[in-house]
């Protein structure tokens, strides 16, 4: 893999010096294990192995909350039969009304593909799912998935290059994460009832235990102490990098790169899902 500053330079070219809320981490200063901590080691500063075994998975979580910047972590996924597995990598906020943008990597048998599945929840509300088969082995090396979220747009990232974006179109019918911080998780966890083949596939427990790897826990982001009610003003004020002009889209080189992807790897979009009664609006309007 290349360095992956050199990807984050590649996709935010002319990203702005000045931050005047950004904090930065990596995984052994900033992050802890919220559930199965037995079943987790931190392998050096900046890398993390979470195991799932019959008995449980593992779960971790950033110790800060943030609003708004480019958060990216490597992961490498189990090889082999990873069936009924789920990895994530998410941010999310509290309560029930609570926001999330979501990476899960759903396994599968032996020589089949893993299953990219992303969503976004807005106050409680999700249903966005897109599925995507991965154009790389994603348990032959790390790769590096990111989530940029601004007050314009939330952009997922594999390597650098985008997969999703969904905007910020300033409706009251739709709602858009701007007002509630989030921390980071990662995940590592059993769901054959549904993960595999619709649950048609089971873990295989004689493989156990399994192991996801991550590393390089990049973030770039606007720390926000939770219940601060200047927190998203400050967050989204015109000095940081993230609210530049540059930010408010994705250029047409990202459009183009994003566009073979979705034509060649995308499979599920909640946006052509005739089968669902009524389609959200957004399906109906201009998406990047």
């Amino acid at each position: 893999m290349g360095n992956l500053r050199a990807i984050l330079i590649a996709v935010f070219a002319s990203a702005i010096a000045l931050q005047i809320c950004s904090v930065r981490a990596t995984f052994s200063d900033s992050t802890s294990f919220y559930w199965g901590a037995e079943r987790g080691q931190y392998t050096g500063p900046d890398s993390v192995d979470l195991k799932l075994t019959k008995e449980g998975g593992t779960g971790l979580k950033s110790n800060i909350t943030y609003m708004y910047g480019s958060i990216t972590m490597g992961i490498k996924l189990p090889c082999g039969d990873s069936a009924g597995t789920v990895t994530t990598f998410y941010l999310s906020s509290r309560g029930d009304a609570h926001d999330e943008i979501d990476f899960e990597f759903l396994g599968n048998a032996s020589g089949q593909p893993y299953t990219i599945h992303t969503n976004i929840f807005t106050q409680g509300f999700g249903q966005r799912e897109q599925q995507f088969k991965p154009w790389f082995n994603p348990c032959d090396d790390y790769h590096y998935y990111t989530i940029f979220w601004n007050v314009f747009e939330v952009v997922w990232m594999v390597d650098g290059v985008p997969i999703r974006v969904f905007k910020n179109h300033h409706d009251p019918a739709i709602n858009f994460p701007d007002a509630q911080p989030m921390e980071t998780y990662s995940s590592f966890w059993n769901a054959d009832d549904w993960a595999t083949q619709g649950g048609r596939v089971k873990t295989n427990w004689k493989l156990a235990p399994f192991t996801a790897s991550l590393q390089t826990y990049n973030v770039d982001a606007c720390l926000c102490v939770l219940n601060d009610p200047e927190c998203a003003k400050r967050c989204s004020s015109s000095g940081n990098w993230w609210t530049q002009e540059s930010y408010t889209t994705l250029s047409q080189t990202q459009i183009d790169e994003m566009n073979t992807i979705r034509y060649n790897n995308m499979f599920y979009n909640y946006c052509t899902d005739y089968t669902k009664a009524e389609l959200p609006k957004e399906c109906s309007m201009e998406s990047y």
